[in-house]
């Protein structure tokens, strides 16, 4: 393993932002989770119903972009939630590879009392926090958030235009080899013909 050019006896890590910010999400997620009081909800099932609640009949694409869970455990949370009876599916009139995803009854009053949940594990993390910088707090992690998924889009396209390069190289080159097959072809029909068409000297 090659090793860094960088000093990295200097790290703290109690200086670490990534290492303070799971900190504080391992108490987010321990303040909602006993807020909850028993009830079987994660956070991240929280954010699809409210995300859901927001707007009734968003896609699973729609919620990727409303809650910031990625494509692949967005499909698995929503699987989960429409057999746990807490949402239910329909397939679009418009587009018949696309579900437009809503609450159920049960997911409705769940939500409700998540919210409640929700709410208190909040104000437990901001009660962390002098009431003169709580606002500045909640602007700097919406910053965190939104810079983050900016790049995480920016490196999705520059990835999808990446393919769309050499897609676009692999079908050129192979129509230039099938060009070039066709010209050899054709020179070697006409040079086939050109020799049967010669005088025999032979027999001449």
């Amino acid at each position: 393993m090659a090793h860094d050019k960088h000093d990295t006896k200097g790290f703290d890590l109690s200086d670490s932002p990534g290492h303070l910010l799971h900190r504080s999400q391992q108490f987010a997620a321990e303040r909602f989770t006993k807020a909850m009081a028993g009830a079987k909800l994660t956070q991240r099932q929280f954010a699809v119903l409210h995300a859901t609640a927001q707007e009734e009949g968003l896609t699973q694409t729609q919620l990727v972009k409303s809650t910031g869970i990625d494509r692949s455990t967005l499909a698995e949370l929503v699987a989960r939630m429409v057999k746990n009876g807490l949402l239910e599916r329909e397939k679009l009139a418009d587009d018949a590879r696309a579900n437009a995803v809503k609450l159920t009854e049960s997911g409705r009053a769940l939500l409700e009392a998540a919210t409640l949940g929700a709410m208190e594990a909040d104000k437990a993390i901001l009660s962390a926090l002098p009431k003169n910088k709580r606002a500045s707090f909640i602007e700097t992690l919406r910053r965190i958030a939104e810079t983050l998924e900016k790049g995480e889009e920016a490196a999705k396209q520059a990835k999808l235009i990446a393919k769309e390069k050499k897609k676009k190289a692999k079908k050129k080159a192979k129509e230039k080899a099938k060009a070039k097959a066709k010209k050899a072809e054709k020179k070697g029909k006409k040079s086939k013909k050109h020799r049967a068409d010669a005088p025999d000297t032979a027999t001449a």
